[in-house]
């Protein structure tokens, strides 16, 4: 493991989507001896992260969680890096870069979130890709870009990776594929992988 301590640093998880592939919330579904995938999630993140929070649209979960409820309808993203709600947004409650990872992306592991930190350097956001897709949503960014999602709101422009091509960006590709779960079979495979992570 990399000689590196993010105890001082936060997390947050992003459970807030449609799961419309998925044919349910994703988020939710019992995964191994937890409660949910999310649960599972926290649990290892937390082993990194001195503080790590739900982002979700409703208080969902069976057994509890410490949530960030956001307050607006749509399900973009890019309005939980602008402002979750009136009194919780990233420029204003965070000093220090956040890690930012979708629950359906349960096994990155802590080599690899070290490296994302230690290539973040002087950028405002690095994100991982792999050989199959670019993963906006996983890597570390910082407070500031609040400011720019906001704009780009404004200019009614949802899209990341328009974020991304405003702010000072990088990214890391890493050798393999990240299991991002999307479709119920997705989903069986996790479970098999989990048992030998």
């Amino acid at each position: 493991m990399p000689n590196m301590n993010l105890k001082n640093y936060n997390a947050l998880i992003l459970a807030g989507g449609k799961s419309s592939r998925f044919g349910s919330d994703k988020t939710t579904e019992p995964f191994w001896d937890f409660a949910s995938l999310t649960h599972f999630l926290y649990q290892r993140l937390s082993r990194v992260f001195g503080s790590v929070k739900v982002c979700a649209k409703t208080a969902k979960f069976s057994e509890s969680l410490p949530l960030l409820i956001d307050d607006f309808s749509e399900f973009a993203p890019i309005f939980v890096l602008s402002c979750l709600d009136k009194n919780f947004c990233l420029d204003k409650n965070f000093s220090k870069p956040v890690f930012i990872l979708p629950a359906d992306m349960p096994f990155i592991t802590e080599a690899e979130i070290f490296t994302l930190f230690k290539s973040l350097k002087d950028f405002d956001i690095c994100y991982a890709k792999d050989s199959k897709k670019e993963h906006f949503l996983c890597g570390f960014f910082r407070p500031s870009i609040a400011t720019k999602a906001r704009e780009q709101i404004a200019a009614g422009e949802l899209a990341i990776h328009k974020l991304l091509n405003l702010c000072h960006s990088t990214t890391v590709e890493f050798e393999h594929d990240f299991l991002n779960i999307n479709y119920k079979d997705d989903f069986k495979k996790a479970l098999k992988f989990a048992k030998e992570f």
